[in-house]
């Protein structure tokens, strides 16, 4: 019998990506990972690439690596999944905004990939709720990918979830999946793993046993091969491909292929709240985006109450009649230029001292695109004389801005006083 592996990649940049460090992850991983895809025939990967990543690819004069990727979507070798432009954790923003950024990088997909199609959606950080899910259905996707621990009933090893409007659920191999992203696997014992993966285990009063057709979903940031583990396109991918070749029980597939091999089940369900980074301890506290918006972190508590006084902003500046003045057009285009920009979900990763994830720089860089967005939309409201209704929400902006600056030096004092202790212990 078969193992279907359905590989999927995650390829992001941020918007304000350091130009130097742009090139580099494209030289380490890029262009060397999709030469390797190139070296076989059969083989078949989903890839999610944010919509800010290829903008920057032409930007930055690596129109090539662009070149490559097309070729192998051509060869039906990649198949393009839909996703966020600009990389923002779904379930914590607005939905119009969700769906808008959605839109934003379907637009750039069209234009890519021509012949492009709504299948697979991988929503950024697989950040997943039961509201995200019904208006991935709604703006027509097929399936959306999201980590196991997102999954509520008995592992779908041989079926297919749906959720009760018909979108198939599929979840990644989160074990699995870690053990590569963090090379504690190696090829072949990856390849024994899901040869042997959800078989029954022969009972020896038995001259024999039902083997069973199974798949198996791997996803991890296409950084992993080449940026975060030098060579590892070499070392890793390319001999599990190698063996891959010379197994007959092992076949590689797109997500979107799978409902072809196996039946949907009957069972309808809703995705647990949570992203690839949330643990079943997160589950049961009720925090399941604990690096975006944990409830005890001041960082993210002044970011998110930035943020919605930003919506309110955004909101009355979204209804302003544009027709009236350039002036307050080009406000507006500017505001909705960096706002769009700013809800990325880097800042308050980077706001996580307890994971050795502390920059004080890429928060505020994120910070920064906030508050000229807030700038200009306030611009805009003035000059079109509505800022009577919009002043409450600029000056908490400010406030939160402040605040937000007393935190990155207060948490920066904290985390050294302890790295200061523990040098000294």
């Amino acid at each position: 019998m078969t193992t279907f592996w359905a590989p999927v990649l995650h390829i992001y940049q941020p918007p304000n990506q350091d130009l130097k460090v742009l090139k580099s992850i494209d030289k380490e991983c890029y262009k060397p990972l999709f030469s390797l895809m190139e070296e076989f025939d059969d083989v078949k990967f989903c890839l999610n690439i944010s919509g800010i990543l290829i903008e920057l690819l032409y930007e930055f004069d690596l129109s090539d690596t662009m070149d490559l990727l097309k070729n192998l979507v051509s060869e039906s070798k990649i198949e393009i999944v839909g996703t966020a432009k600009y990389h923002p954790i779904l379930p914590l923003i607005q939905k119009k905004e969700a769906q808008y950024q959605i839109q934003m990088n379907e637009e750039i997909n069209r234009r890519e990939f021509g012949r492009w199609q709504r299948k697979g959606f991988f929503p950024p950080e697989l950040a997943i709720s039961g509201s995200v899910a019904k208006y991935i259905r709604q703006l027509g996707y097929k399936w959306v990918l999201m980590s196991g621990i997102a999954c509520s009933e008995d592992w779908p090893y041989d079926k297919i979830y749906t959720s009760h409007d018909g979108l198939q659920l599929f979840f990644r191999d989160d074990i699995l999946s870690n053990k590569i992203s963090f090379k504690n696997i190696s090829a072949k014992e990856f390849i024994k793993t899901i040869k042997e993966i959800f078989q029954p285990n022969a009972d020896p009063k038995q001259k024999s046993f039902t083997e069973i057709d199974r798949y198996i979903i791997t996803a991890m940031d296409g950084e992993t091969f080449g940026h975060h583990i030098k060579n590892y396109e070499k070392t890793f991918l390319k001999k599990v491909l190698d063996l891959i070749n010379e197994e007959e029980r092992i076949r590689t597939v797109f997500v979107s292929e799978l409902d072809r091999f196996f039946p949907l089940s009957n069972k309808k369900i809703i995705p647990r709240e949570s992203s690839w980074s949330t643990t079943y301890e997160d589950i049961q506290a009720g925090i399941p985006y604990p690096l975006w918006k944990h409830p005890e972190n001041n960082i993210h508590k002044n970011y998110w109450k930035l943020v919605n006084s930003l919506n309110n902003l955004m909101n009355l500046a979204d209804n302003i009649d544009l027709t009236t003045d350039r002036e307050i057009e080009n406000y507006y285009n500017t505001a909705r230029y960096f706002y769009n920009r700013g809800i990325y979900s880097c800042p308050t990763w980077w706001s996580n001292p307890q994971n050795g994830t502390w920059s004080p720089n890429l928060i505020y860089k994120g910070i920064e695109l906030l508050m000229r967005a807030a700038l200009n939309a306030q611009m805009a409201l003035v000059y079109s004389e509505k800022s009577d209704q919009s002043d409450v929400y600029y000056d908490s902006i400010s406030l939160y801005h402040s605040l937000l600056l007393m935190e990155l030096s207060n948490i920066t004092k904290k985390t050294m006083k302890k790295y200061n202790e523990s040098r000294n212990t």
